[in-house]
């Protein structure tokens, strides 16, 4: 039970760091600044990539087979990179599939390593 709670804790606050980062990026967006547009491009990456990120993470903590503590994501651009240490390749497998079958990911790329356990 307590473990439930901890990642629903690095749920939430990955969710609410993504939120909170969204009105300053939008701020820049709309800043007469004279930027390009691939700067507003950029931006929204930013927010996409992070929403992503947050999303795969809460596919992840809603996993039985995956312990989401032991797995890292980033995301850059919408591929998906997973990082850390899973029991078995089939595991492995099972994360990459969850990260794939979330909204806005364009690829996902496997840092993780087997680790008996």
């Amino acid at each position: 039970m307590e473990k439930t709670k901890c990642i629903a804790k690095l749920v939430t606050a990955s969710l609410l760091a993504a939120v909170a980062a969204a009105p300053a990026v939008r701020a820049a967006d709309t800043a007469d600044t004279g930027g390009s547009p691939k700067t507003t491009q950029k931006a929204g990456a930013y927010i996409d990539d992070s929403v992503i990120t947050a999303k795969v993470k809460a596919a992840l903590v809603g996993d039985k087979q995956v312990s989401a503590m032991k797995i890292k994501v980033t995301t850059k651009d919408g591929v998906v990179t997973l990082k850390g240490a899973v029991p078995s390749a089939e595991v492995g497998q099972h994360a990459l599939q969850l990260a794939a079958g979330v909204e806005g990911v364009k690829d996902v790329k496997s840092d993780l390593t087997v680790k008996g356990g």
